[in-house]
């Protein structure tokens, strides 16, 4: 096993394609916490590679030669201390999504969200949370209520009272709900960026929840913006 900094998270990136294993190194190469350890071009070379170093999380294509990504998912999680799991594809569908999220996987990202988004998505499955892309999660909570999505806390325990948020942060939750993206957020309600990532911030805070796919499928399930 490899000695890594316990304040580095260490990353293997899985794809077929070398501009993506290049794009991908470039965007984690402009933090100072993320750094790729291990590169591999399938699902078989990925697990070789696991036998000899120890990576935080890997970031895989799902669709590749010889071993595709879901697969790769089921083999690691059988490992001993598995690393997290993210999914990053560019042929989005709902059945890859769910069965990434249903297998274990900490993150289902499309290729083509903007770098911190997949930067985000990292840190996020370290952090224990869940993130699944703006465009996908609009369809993820079409599919509530569903035993194929990550467990919740009970909805009962997640509804706020009117006083505990903003008339603002309720706008931003409605747009997060529809599966928009900060930027878009910001856009839409004519705030700065990082005042919608700190509000984001303060509602899964608030709901008791760890990421925005888990603010979401909380929020939707438990009927708040109906009220």
């Amino acid at each position: 096993m490899s000695t890594k900094s316990s304040s580095t998270i260490w990353v293997m990136v899985v794809d077929d394609d070398p501009t993506v294993l290049s794009s991908l190194r470039t965007y984690f190469s402009s933090t100072r916490d993320i750094r790729v350890l291990a590169e591999a071009r399938n699902g078989v070379d990925a697990l070789e590679q696991l036998r000899h170093v120890d990576v935080d999380i890997v970031l895989a294509d799902i669709h590749m030669p010889e071993m595709d990504g879901v697969t790769l998912l089921h083999e690691i999680r059988a490992l001993d201390n598995p690393p997290f799991f993210v999914a990053i594809t560019a042929l989005d569908t709902d059945e890859t999504m769910l069965e990434v999220l249903a297998g274990g996987g900490a993150g289902y990202i499309v290729k083509s969200s903007r770098p911190q988004t997949i930067i985000a998505a990292i840190r996020d499955a370290v952090a224990g949370g869940t993130t699944v892309s703006p465009h996908a999660l609009k369809r993820l909570v079409g599919h509530l209520p569903g035993d194929k999505l990550p467990a919740q806390r009970d909805s009962r325990d997640s509804v706020l009272t009117e006083s505990r948020i903003t008339k603002t942060e309720k706008k931003v939750l409605k747009h997060l709900c529809d599966g928009k993206s900060n930027a878009e957020i910001s856009e839409a309600l004519n705030l700065s960026e990082s005042t919608v990532k700190k509000q984001v911030s303060n509602l899964i805070g608030e709901f008791g929840v760890n990421s925005r796919l888990q603010l979401a499928v909380s929020v939707i399930r438990s009927g708040y913006l109906d009220a």
